[in-house]
């Protein structure tokens, strides 16, 4: 464990979640169970994209406000552009795995799915601040 420098910690917490993505983002198609209608995997789709992102979302917050005195509303939407390149740059790689697809909605989504995350860690922050 790294003792002695835990921003350094929260930053590889980051990294290794970006790697599992992509780990799953390499999967093919192929290799998913089947579903039984398309209604069934397209909420398996949301609920896969909004569980990676909104994770991502909270580690890169945890990271980057490590030791910050203040943060809030804005560091989250700048913290979102870096949610869309990562979520931008799966789908571009989807692009590549056989029976994948490279969709901008996605993309659209994980950023959505990552600010939530934040937010709703943010919230959970401040609510565990006020109970003290």
């Amino acid at each position: 464990m790294i003792k002695g420098n835990n921003t350094l910690y929260y930053w590889l917490q980051v990294l290794v979640w970006l790697e599992f993505i992509f780990i799953l983002s390499s999967i093919p198609s192929i290799d998913f169970p089947p579903m039984p209608s398309d209604s069934w995997q397209f909420w398996a789709h949301r609920v896969a994209h909004f569980g990676e992102y909104s994770v991502l979302g909270v580690l890169l917050f945890r990271a980057y406000s490590y030791k910050r005195a203040r943060v809030g509303v804005i560091t989250i939407l700048l913290l979102s552009m870096h949610v869309f390149l990562a979520g931008s740059l799966d789908e571009w790689h989807q692009s590549f795995v056989p029976g994948r697809n490279c969709q901008f909605i996605d993309a659209i989504f994980d950023t959505i799915s990552g600010a939530f995350g934040m937010l709703a860690y943010l919230m959970w922050l401040k609510m565990a601040k006020l109970s003290l």
